[in-house]
């Protein structure tokens, strides 16, 4: 029994390893709803050929994906998922847009904005890290400073210390630049 757990997993780890065996086994293509699996890959944002790698899975069974049915469902899964209001939280949830949307320009629009406040937000993450780490670095410097007694090396040190303070200025002024932006007041005559 033992063995024959251990040699299924040996299969399964050689078939994900080559990617040549199918994602759906013969139960599931046999019982599938590809109107509901249309529905899905829509409202999930995929391209209109991801019923391709249920064909060749399936095929293999000598099942064939209803086309037919699976593009019914894609098309009422698009329109939930091209909702141009929720375009924005895709964006900023990091999501990949694939360009699916028939009112794209809409859609993009709202998920550009979105995705502009995600990649700020990662690049606020990236700084505050990169700070904190130079924080570590300054203060690992300092306590050799203090306990290092020959003076070229001390030096070393010192420079070392002095760049990293640069380092964190440079730092700390990117992130208040990105994450305090200036205002800008218009007035009207």
């Amino acid at each position: 029994m033992m063995k024959q757990t251990l040699a299924k997993g040996l299969v399964v780890g050689c078939c994900l390893l080559l990617g040549a065996c199918s994602t759906l086994s013969q139960e599931e293509c046999a019982a599938m709803s590809w109107y509901n699996q249309g529905f899905a890959d829509g409202e999930q944002g995929k391209g209109p050929d991801a019923s391709k790698a249920y064909g060749a899975s399936c095929g293999e069974y000598g099942i064939k994906v209803d086309q037919g049915e699976w593009q019914r469902g894609y098309k009422k899964g698009l329109e939930l998922y091209c909702i141009p209001e929720l375009a924005y939280r895709k964006g900023r949830d990091g999501e990949e847009y694939r360009g699916v949307c028939p009112n794209d320009e809409t859609f993009l629009r709202q998920f550009e904005r979105g995705h502009q406040e995600y990649q700020l937000a990662a690049r606020l993450n990236e700084l505050a890290n990169a700070i904190s780490q130079n924080e570590q670095d300054i203060y690992q410097l300092e306590q050799l400073i203090r306990k290092e007694n020959d003076s070229a090396q001390r030096d070393s040190y010192r420079y070392q210390r002095e760049r990293a303070i640069r380092r964190d200025r440079a730092l700390r002024d990117e992130y208040s630049r990105l994450r305090y932006p200036p205002r800008v007041i218009e007035f009207k005559l």
